[in-house]
């Protein structure tokens, strides 16, 4: 007797989508990481004065605030995408939206080629992030909705694990393509990878829960049969019709998918205009994806090597030195953080997201002191081991969990709208440390990372009042329990047993 499809962990399958998909977040790293250790270099000319290569110049001078517009832009481009994919991956589908996003990251990546003044350079971050954006959103959907809860305690966290390792890439790369002219190709290489996105994405299905949704039945049965290879998928595939079933009947107004199964928009689920009531999923959606940048991690990222400069006295005006000290701490930074992320994803596996995330807060919380305390009393080898220990910290629960919990406590019919309202406020507050950390680093020297640790330790203390345990559950389940307005899970009725839980009348 083949086994319920429900109760298999990982199949081949799973796992080729997964990381097909995936390669549109490596990207997103990529494009990420990519402005950090050339900063010096194409905004103030570190490696010399500029001078034509060709017709390009060989750095664009700009001020430390338009620099600044230069790598926050990215977040700005990424919260359109992620506001207008929703209704794109509603109507046309998970796997159309991935695709057909990969389209403007190449037309940026040739625009980054081809800059010959900040305002091009602009204009590419922000495309590059309006698509990457829009794909990194969909790929959170896509990932939960084709995997079996068990296989989604590992592959839910494939998001943060293909973003690090992006960074890692091309912080990487950066080593020996930070000088003229090649730091032009360092930023062009994210068309290559979108490239590769579109023709890995060609072998995978389509979403089984949307095309369900959107009364595709017998191509929803083929989907869920390759996903499910040798299992027993009948009775996942009757919850994927009753679905439709309860959406097809809701009475409440809500917008339409191109066949007319009910969903919700981002506007819908901020009025309260859905059947179920979605404020705790919606408050704790915000809070954990506003979390996960409050903690600093989005000022590491961007601008590590100022970071280390400060710490270690490097001086990235010699162009001899580079890569400085600082850069090479920035790469080993980032390998040290892709070594880490599969001990987390097996950590996941075995513990709770809530408990994931209370300890990475909290422990990044100690982090933050520590190496304020260090910068202060001037304690450099203190200072950078807790930058790593912070790094490590992250990539335990803030990284990865808050990119999948809108998605495991979410009916289906709001989940793009939640995960879309999640990923703005994201990347807003990306926007916003990136045009400000530098300048706060300045200002503030080593208290700054003290602000960072009271918002870890704020964080830490909200997700131990409000946010649910999601692991092994079903979604149904998840979300019929807390669909009652905002509320404490401490209290015993708030919580389920993973053994119990049933999935029946998924929505």
């Amino acid at each position: 007797m083949a086994t319920q499809s429900q109760a298999v962990g990982i199949t081949k399958y799973q796992l080729f989508c997964v990381l097909a998909a995936s390669v549109g977040s490596v990207n997103w790293g990529w494009t990420f990481g990519a402005t950090n250790i050339p900063g010096d270099v194409i905004s103030k000319c570190a490696a010399g004065p500029s001078h034509l290569i060709g017709f390009l110049p060989s750095c664009i001078p700009a001020s430390e605030n338009v620099w600044g517009l230069v790598v926050g832009c990215f977040a700005l481009g990424c919260l359109i995408g992620a506001l207008t994919s929703t209704y794109f991956a509603n109507r046309y589908g998970r796997k159309t939206v991935l695709v057909y996003s990969n389209i403007p990251a190449i037309i940026a990546a040739i625009m980054y080629g081809l800059s010959v003044n900040m305002a091009m350079l602009i204009i590419a971050r922000l495309l590059s992030g309006i698509a990457l954006g829009s794909s990194l959103g969909t790929f959170t959907m896509y990932v939960v909705e084709i995997t079996t809860p068990k296989a989604r305690n590992s592959l839910g966290g494939m998001a943060q694990m293909a973003i690090i390792f992006g960074i890692m890439l091309s912080q990487t790369a950066s080593l020996g393509l930070s000088k003229p002219p090649f730091w032009r190709l360092l930023f062009a290489i994210s068309g290559i990878l979108s490239v590769l996105n579109m023709a890995l994405l060609y072998f995978c299905v389509e979403s089984p829960k949307w095309l369900a949704m959107n009364g595709k039945l017998a191509d929803a049965r083929d989907s869920l049969q390759r996903l499910r290879r040798g299992t027993d998928y009948t009775d996942e595939f009757v919850q994927l019709t009753s679905s439709v079933m309860i959406n097809s009947t809701s009475e409440l107004a809500m917008g339409e998918t191109n066949n007319g199964t009910k969903t919700s928009s981002v506007i819908d689920v901020l009025l309260g205009r859905t059947p179920d009531n979605l404020r705790h999923q919606l408050v704790v959606t915000i809070v954990v994806m506003a979390s996960q940048q409050t903690s600093g991690i989005s000022g590491v990222s961007f601008y590590s090597s100022t970071l280390f400069n400060s710490i270690s006295k490097s001086d990235p005006s010699d162009v001899f030195t580079i890569p400085t000290l600082a850069h090479i701490l920035s790469s080993v930074l980032a390998i040290a953080g892709t070594l880490v992320m599969p001990v987390c994803m097996v950590l996941a596996m075995y513990f709770g997201r809530r408990p994931l995330m209370i300890w990475s807060h909290g422990v990044m919380a100690v982090c933050c002191v520590l190496i304020s305390v260090g910068s202060i009393v001037g304690l450099n080898a203190l200072s950078i081991t807790m930058v790593f220990v912070y790094y490590a910290a992250f990539f335990i629960g803030a990284g990865p969990i808050p990119w999948i919990c809108p998605n495991e406590m979410t009916p289906t019919y709001a989940v793009a709208a939640v995960g879309a309202i999640g990923g703005s406020v994201n990347y807003v507050i990306i926007f916003v440390i990136g045009l400000v950390f530098s300048p706060l680093l300045d200002a503030l020297g080593g208290y700054t990372f003290l602000l960072f640790g009271v918002a870890n330790l704020l964080s830490a203390l909200f997700c131990f009042f409000y946010l649910p345990e999601t692991k092994d559950c079903q979604v149904a389940d998840v979300a019929r329990l807390h669909s009652v307005g905002v509320h404490s899970v401490l209290r015993a009725k708030y919580r389920i047993d993973p053994l119990k839980s049933s999935g029946e009348n998924i929505i």
